[in-house]
């Protein structure tokens, strides 16, 4: 079994490094014409740095400022690593199989430290030991089950969400919605649902690209704290004064009619909050319902992130009870299960820098990890590329860059891009291609 195992790890790795590529034949002449140039190829995204847009910055400056949220810095920041650090609900099957194995090793433990076999106990001295096994379960299953509580977002939390997401969030979504805008440039979304709204970042990143185009916005957030933050926040910080969009619809929750449907349909950190895999499905189901064209998830870039939008992806995907089907349209070249998930259990994730608030000192340039899926309803078309994607940082070396790609047929490629083995174009785009672009090749 070893030894299978060990040839079958050397063939895959030979597969991978002898894998040729090379430049898709459809843009050869335009490269050779000069139309473009590796350094900025079709698969290359433009976004490198986010800054939330200056109206935005003025009206969270001026809300930040009249309640006094410099001394809400440190419980942003907790927030923040709070929210980077947690795990999924655990599932009720899931405890009760914990307990059962706590159980039966307490047992065993208790019961053989005893000086009468349990055979010879009576039924009140049986009761007793039980008992004492319960307790000890309980305490064992307290420390070993995940506690999880959904977030209750008062003011002051949603204060500290403002400080510590708003950044992040926004960089995140402009670099997603990039990719629909890159790939069909004469899109021209008319709505746009937002579930799980908080303070506004959808909007503000979905109106980066189409803000001339889109004429209705509903929005949904449990918390009136966080609907009535994201209002102010898009009124410049001023009370009593009209929206700037006309039709802008704020509720707590999520409508049950499905007659409506939107063009773009955003679920962005989110699903942590349901308690259950049944409720993130059953959510999910409503979204897509929903859903005109486009339906979009985001997480945090973590295990427990990418594990909900996995199970998104598969539910939307290969779900029985999904009537109208649809394809994966970024960042997955395919639509077959993932295979990083599949093969690895490390997370599909990608890294997005942003600038920070100006708030309460300098701004500075950080990083934030996340992991989403785009799903686009209706059959993939036929000249769709499905060229690979880049799902780590590539290596770039003296004349080789190592690349690692997720493909079309559902593998994950490692190709070493050497100047001499391949032309010079090839080469280049690879050589000057980042974390997250696709690449142009087949």
């Amino acid at each position: 079994m070893l030894r299978k195992i060990k040839l079958s790890y050397y063939y895959s790795v030979y597969a991978n490094f002898s894998t040729k590529v090379e430049i898709d034949a459809r843009l050869r002449d335009r490269f050779e014409a000069k139309e473009y140039k590796p350094r900025d190829h079709p698969g290359r995204t433009k976004v490198k740095i986010a800054t939330i847009p200056p109206d935005i910055q003025r009206g969270i400056k001026v809300i930040l400022e009249d309640t006094g949220a410099k001394s809400l810095i440190q419980e942003s920041e907790d927030l923040y690593n709070y929210l980077r650090s947690r795990k999924l609900p655990p599932e009720e099957g899931e405890i009760n199989e914990k307990a059962a194995n706590i159980y039966k090793t307490v047992s065993h433990k208790f019961y053989s430290q005893l000086a009468k076999d349990r055979s010879e106990l009576s039924q009140e001295e049986i009761d007793t030991c039980e008992k004492k096994i319960q307790t000890s379960v309980f305490n064992v299953l307290k420390k070993n089950v995940y506690s999880w509580a959904n977030i209750s977002y008062d003011k002051p939390t949603c204060l500290q969400y403002l400080i510590a997401r708003a950044a992040p969030e926004y960089a995140i979504l402009v670099r997603i919605f990039d990719e629909i805008h890159r790939k069909l440039p004469d899109y021209k979304p008319r709505s746009f649902f937002d579930f799980g709204s908080g303070v506004g970042t959808g909007t503000w990143a979905v109106n980066t690209y189409w803000k001339e185009h889109i004429f209705e916005y509903f929005c949904v957030d449990t918390s009136v704290h966080m609907n009535d933050l994201s209002r102010l926040i898009l009124c410049e910080g001023k009370d009593n004064v009209p929206l700037p969009f006309k039709a802008y619809f704020q509720r707590q929750f999520l409508p049950a009619s499905t007659d409506l449907k939107y063009n773009i349909v955003l679920s962005a950190f989110s699903l942590f909050e349901m308690p259950n895999m049944k409720t993130r499905l059953e959510t999910i189901q409503k979204l897509w319902n929903k859903t005109e064209d486009f339906l979009i998830i985001v997480e945090q870039g973590t295990n427990a992130g990418f594990k909900i939008v996995n199970e998104a992806r598969e539910f939307v995907l290969n779900g029985k009870n999904v009537e109208q089907k649809g394809y994966a349209f970024a960042p997955c070249p395919n639509d077959s299960v993932c295979p990083r998930y599949l093969e690895h259990q490390t997370p599909c994730n990608f890294l997005m820098k942003y600038e920070t608030l100006k708030f309460p000192s300098k701004v500075e340039i950080q990083a934030d990890l996340y992991t989403y899926v785009i799903l686009r309803k209706g059959e993939r078309p036929t000249d769709d590329p499905q060229w690979p994607r880049i799902v780590r940082a590539p290596i770039v070396r003296s004349r080789h860059t190592v690349c690692r790609l997720c493909t079309a047929q559902g593998e994950l490629k490692e190709i070493i891009f050497s100047k001499g083995k391949y032309d010079s174009t090839t080469y280049r785009c690879a050589r000057s291609s980042n974390w997250g672009d696709l690449l142009p090749v087949k």
